[in-house]
């Protein structure tokens, strides 16, 4: 009797199986046709050839076809299926060290595993495996051309003061890679496939953020699910750069804020503003620019808070915030940078801008401007050496559709959208001038060093300030599904394409 009754609940699971699996062809395999026909042809655009790598090219394609038909029930768990998926692809096919500042970050992963938390002055104290000499000796080769599977890591250690580079950030944001790597060494992996572990870990923790940060939020779950699964975002987190780790808290503390922002009147409580203030004080170990999210509390209706008391709560929470940011400012910045370039000093620069106020402001200015450019870096892989401006344009223009014209839940406050406009100029502003003090020579016309991916961390802010899209109330169940379908869709596309275009890169 009980072993006809586990018969009868493994026909019914595999029946419900089974109706899943052919729901989800029937449904989505268009999805599926167009992601495949897209594939091949930017493979074949960007110079990729089957032969030279057959299974790699054959196992994207599958994985490509998986997500595509597979995806469309949560937005939550797309994410995480999406980023996890596409991730893994990227952590493999991508060449050794072929990510920018990947030698630094992985270096500081390597130093948290031996236990050291914070980064030393002194060289003699900056001990790191021998592995990295191993891993850097053979950078930029990819898994089909490299012989470090031969290699167990090794426990001897070599001197590595390019670390210091990474003093700016705190260990936490490089806790995944390291765990990826201890365990690789726990379980004897080779030199090669514990760098693998530590990049696959490093993507597992901002996949979940994501998927994290999609279901917190109350509003613009879809723009949530584009932003998250941007491809340089996917791209970056499946290498050791602590960015995973920064844009995730980020997009976290945005959801969390829109949590609060839609509640209830007279339902925000101390614990909630503690929660925010602590999230921000999180986010200045890995992104300080990005500590301007504390100031999204003053635009939160005051009505919306249990007491007056807790409001008033905000206006000791910014200054607390203020001061943790400038030790945390003071504490990193005792260490130089040992790979600043020639000319670069930041008393100096700070007087420069000093001198001649105006035409430097001019100038400051025009460099704002001409760096909304840098978005289509968005589009620059590898060390920044392979890129297409064409498809950043592309994704350029889609992503600024979808953030002023997707539909919206319900109407934004033009106290809200101001705040929100002036956060994203403050943290832009905040990002360029940084990087004009710490990274430009004095007396510089341009701002050096700016990077897109630098600014994926108030994506989430835009249609906050900007988006004027009808609300769902005035659209028909097609309609809905459209917008649904062309947000969750189409960021898998530019998925595609983007591994197409790596592969086409190392593997033709």
């Amino acid at each position: 009797m009980k072993r006809n009754k586990n018969d009868m609940m493994r026909r019914f699971k595999l029946t419900k199986l089974t109706e899943f699996v052919l729901s989800s062809i029937m449904d989505r395999w268009i999805y599926a046709i167009i992601g495949g026909v897209i594939f091949f042809l930017f493979l074949f655009v960007f110079g990729g050839t089957i032969n030279k790598a057959p299974i790699i090219i054959a196992l994207a394609f599958f994985l490509s076809m998986i997500v595509l038909i597979f995806t469309g029930r949560k937005l939550h768990w797309d994410a995480l299926i999406t980023i996890v998926s596409f991730g893994l692809l990227f952590s493999v096919i991508t060449p050794i060290l072929d990510t920018p500042d990947e030698t630094a970050h992985l270096a500081r992963a390597m130093y948290l595993t031996e236990g050291k938390v914070t980064v030393s002055n002194l060289d003699s104290q900056l001990l790191i495996s021998e592995d990295y000499d191993l891993l850097h000796d053979q950078q930029q080769k990819t898994i089909i051309k490299n012989d470090l599977n031969i290699h167990d890591s090794n426990v001897q250690k070599v001197e590595s003061n390019g670390l210091k580079a990474t003093n700016a950030y705190s260990f936490i944001s490089y806790l995944p890679q390291a765990v990826g790597i201890g365990f690789g060494r726990l379980v004897d992996f080779s030199v090669l496939w514990s760098f693998y572990l530590g990049r696959m870990t490093n993507l597992l923790i901002y996949a979940v953020l994501i998927s994290f940060a999609i279901k917190l939020t109350p509003v613009f779950k879809n723009y949530f699910f584009v932003v998250g699964t941007i491809p340089m975002g996917v791209y970056i987190a499946a290498s050791y750069n602590q960015d995973a780790f920064g844009i995730g808290i980020i997009f976290i503390t945005i959801a969390y804020f829109l949590h609060l922002l839609y509640k209830d009147e007279h339902t925000i409580k101390i614990r909630d503003v503690v929660v925010y203030t602590a999230m921000c004080m999180l986010i200045t170990l890995s992104k300080f620019p990005f500590v301007l999210l504390i100031l999204l509390l003053m635009f939160i209706p005051s009505e919306k808070f249990e007491k007056k008391s807790t409001h008033k709560m905000i206006f000791l929470a910014i200054p607390i915030t203020a001061i943790f940011s400038l030790i945390w400012m003071k504490s990193y910045s005792s260490i130089p940078h040992p790979f600043l370039p020639e000319g670069v000093n930041m008393k100096e620069q700070i007087k420069f801008l000093i001198s001649t106020p105006i035409e430097n402001l001019q100038l400051f200015v025009r460099n704002l401007l001409e760096g909304i450019t840098n978005y289509l870096m968005l589009f620059n892989f590898g060390w920044l050496s392979y890129s297409s401006n064409g498809v950043g344009f592309l994704y350029l223009f889609f992503l600024g559709s979808v953030s002023i014209f997707f539909p919206r839940e319900l109407l934004q406050k033009l106290r809200t959208r101001l705040g929100s406009f002036i956060l994203i100029l403050g943290i832009y502003t905040a990002i360029e001038l940084s990087m004009y003090l710490t990274w430009t020579p004095v007396g510089s016309t341009i701002i050096n060093g700016v990077q897109g991916r630098y600014f994926i961390g108030f994506l989430p802010l835009i249609p906050l300030a900007l988006n004027i899209g009808p609300g769902f109330d005035q659209l028909s169940k097609s309609q809905i599904k459209q917008y649904y379908v062309v947000t969750t869709i189409i960021p898998i596309y530019f998925i595609i394409v983007s591994l197409a275009f790596t592969l086409g890169q190392y593997y033709s």
